[in-house]
């Protein structure tokens, strides 16, 4: 026999995540790796056609990671404080 609280009869009930947000969350999440892999190799290509050093094309990358950093402390608190009601 399986006894309940007065809690989890009075537990609101979240509703079920819908399957095109989580494939929307899936692509949100695989943007950045997927970016990353497919400039890394166009490196050599990229300094030969721009006329530049692979070290100012690395710093491209730098910057890349910079801004994925930012946005995540920019942006997460914000979430946190106006996104859970």
């Amino acid at each position: 026999m399986t006894t309940r609280t007065a809690n989890a009869q009075t537990a609101p009930q979240t509703p079920a995540l819908p399957l095109s947000w989580l494939g929307v969350l899936a692509l949100l999440t695989a943007v950045a790796p997927l970016s990353i892999d497919m400039y890394l190799p166009a490196f050599p290509a990229m300094a030969a056609e721009f006329g530049t050093s692979a070290s100012a094309i690395q710093f491209t990358l730098t910057s890349f990671m910079v801004g994925l950093a930012s946005g995540q402390l920019i942006i997460g608190p914000l979430s946190d404080r106006f996104g859970r009601r």
